[in-house]
């Protein structure tokens, strides 16, 4: 096998031509205009094959997930965007959507976030401390898809924050002497002579 059949494999794309033309169908019927503004450009045929190559290697159920989201936007979408609608987990937060719910956190810590936003948002405090808001918020983005990819790839689900409990010190307690009773302090003493005279024997 030559070294352009190798690389030939990585362009290969078995995505139905009839489901992209029913997902183009859902947008064109959804977004009207907006949908001829953003894809007009494109023959029908090269529209066909590029949304065939972006929407390779989705599963049905990741299809679901993006038409589910696209009733619900109300912009029209690129191919790519409407890619990370489907293999979005509908149960995480989007990558924007973290970084609004870190800042929520990050003033007031009440606040709920997930344990994937807090670890992105620890991990670009110095930024956000000495640089500005707009560099943290892109290494936020950043640091938080890689994160979220490899969770998703793990199988994992999201999972809110939980605040570790603080133990709080002891109240100092008053303690009041009791006197003890003579006969008990007689057998408390007489116990330890006891011990005294069968170590000295």
């Amino acid at each position: 096998m030559s070294n352009i059949e190798l690389f030939q494999s990585a362009f290969a794309v078995n995505f139905p031509v009839e489901i992209a033309e029913m997902v183009l169908t859902r947008l064109e019927d959804i977004y009207g205009p907006e949908f001829q503004k953003t894809y007009g450009h494109l023959s029908n045929e090269k529209l066909r094959n590029l949304t065939c190559t972006v929407l390779n290697g989705l599963t049905p159920i990741e299809l679901q997930r993006g038409l589910n989201r696209m009733n619900s936007e109300k912009w029209c979408p690129k191919l790519p965007e409407f890619r990370s609608w489907c293999v979005q987990a509908g149960e995480w937060w989007t990558a924007e959507q973290a970084w609004a719910k870190a800042l929520n956190f990050s003033n007031d810590p009440e606040f709920k976030i997930t344990t994937l936003a807090k670890r992105c948002l620890e991990e670009v405090q110095h930024v956000l401390a000495n640089q500005s808001q707009r560099a943290a918020h892109k290494a936020f983005i950043d640091i938080y898809q890689d994160y979220l990819v490899q969770a998703q790839k793990a199988g994992r689900v999201q999972v809110m924050w939980i605040p570790k409990k603080t133990i709080a010190e002891p109240k100092a307690r008053n303690h009041k002497g009791v006197p003890c009773p003579a006969d008990l302090l007689a057998q408390v003493s007489g116990v330890n002579k006891y011990k005294t005279s069968t170590m000295s024997t």
